[in-house]
């Protein structure tokens, strides 16, 4: 196993831990298990368990004693000064590389600089487990909250990054995705409204043979999308065609080749629908580019073979200037948005909607001419 693997195992152990400390799954003064049973709970050696376990001893919410075990001290670490005063609002997000997220921050950036306030950037990249750090570490900044744009690869990510957030004694709004069962404050796109509107486009254009082509599958946005699909396909009289949808539950961006696993899925789409499709929405522009490569790949050509509409605007643009069909989303006005809701928390004001939608417009381009 390589350090970098190791620390990824360690750093999962102390969050899971420290995650059940401040869930109540222990409470303070028991016993959690021994050394030998989270080592076999987690898969790993002892020594890891071991230097877990001392973390969360430096972090004054377990003491270990001898012959006794480990003891729970308390569920969230003691309060202490800061030790940077910064009195700012932060922004978590992967990489300023996405488009989306660029103009996301932007607006966010924006309306920080109108109101006076300083602005912390925190990108993560792809490592989940950093950005789950820094939502358990605002406070030493003197951070008043934050609003965070997750990446959440799998299914358990979800369910950790959520249990962080409970946790959390810090304001956080959300961003792009939305957890319902935590009643987090989220600004998103209506993805309902976006995959009805490119879907009612490419019925308009004469298509009846129409796939669905997603990941990220396990956040509320791409369920909403899909149902906006499937809406606008039944008031025409349509069902999706046989192996003509793909609904993929994880998401492992490469910042540096984002088109990889986007052509790999239309690869996987078109082959599941033996290449019967006439028109495929796509979730995001990553998507719709991947699946126009995967059907060049095989003998299609877009939009003779086969017409292509995103559901989420990402600014790109294809193979010979080819413009996408896409869902223009105003990402400057979440950044805004998402700030005006954390500074509506942070003065303690109440919110009137803990979540908020922003409708976007569709732009024709030649990928569905």
């Amino acid at each position: 196993m390589n350090p970098a693997e190791i620390h990824s195992k360690l750093d999962n152990i102390f969050f899971t831990i420290r995650n059940r400390i401040a869930d109540g799954h222990w409470s303070i003064g028991s016993q959690i298990p021994t050394e030998i049973e989270l080592a076999a709970e987690f898969g790993c050696s002892r020594s890891t368990v071991s230097k877990a376990i001392a973390q969360l001893v430096h972090a004054g919410l377990v003491e270990r004693r001898t012959k006794t075990g480990t003891r729970v001290l308390r569920s969230t670490p003691p309060a202490s000064r800061p030790e940077i005063e910064l009195d700012a609002f932060a922004f978590i997000y992967p990489s300023d590389q996405h488009d989306g997220i660029w103009r996301t921050l932007k607006g966010f950036q924006d309306a920080g600089r109108k109101a006076g306030r300083r602005i912390v950037m925190l990108p993560s990249g792809t490592d989940y487990q950093k950005e789950m750090e820094f939502v358990g570490r605002l406070s030493e900044f003197d951070v008043k909250g934050a609003v965070v744009f997750p990446l959440l690869p799998t299914p358990e990510d979800v369910v950790n990054f959520s249990r962080a957030l409970i946790a959390s004694r810090l304001p956080i709004v959300l961003t792009e995705v939305s957890l319902p069962a935590i009643g987090s404050p989220t600004i998103i796109v209506d993805a309902f409204h976006a995959a009805c509107t490119v879907t009612r486009h490419l019925i308009e254009r004469g298509m009846r043979r129409i796939g669905f082509l997603a990941n990220y599958a396990n956040i509320p946005a791409v369920t909403d999308e899909y149902r906006g699909y499937l809406w606008a396909l039944e008031e025409a009289g349509l069902t999706p065609p046989p192996g003509g949808v793909v609904l993929d539950p994880e998401v492992h961006p490469d910042f540096e080749n984002p088109l990889r696993e986007s052509t790999d899925l239309g690869h996987r789409l078109l082959a599941s629908a033996n290449n019967t499709l006439d028109a495929v929405v796509c979730a995001n522009d990553y998507l719709a580019l991947g699946c126009l490569y995967a059907a060049r790949e095989r003998g299609l050509q877009a939009p003779r073979d086969l017409r292509l509409a995103s559901c989420n605007d990402y600014g790109l643009t294809g193979p010979d200037g080819l413009t996408l069909t896409t869902y223009k989303i105003p990402r400057e006005e979440i950044g805004r948005r998402s700030f005006e809701m954390l500074d509506q928390i942070v003065s303690r004001k109440p919110l009137i909607h803990h979540e908020e939608t922003v409708r976007g417009t569709l732009i024709a381009g030649h990928s569905s001419a």
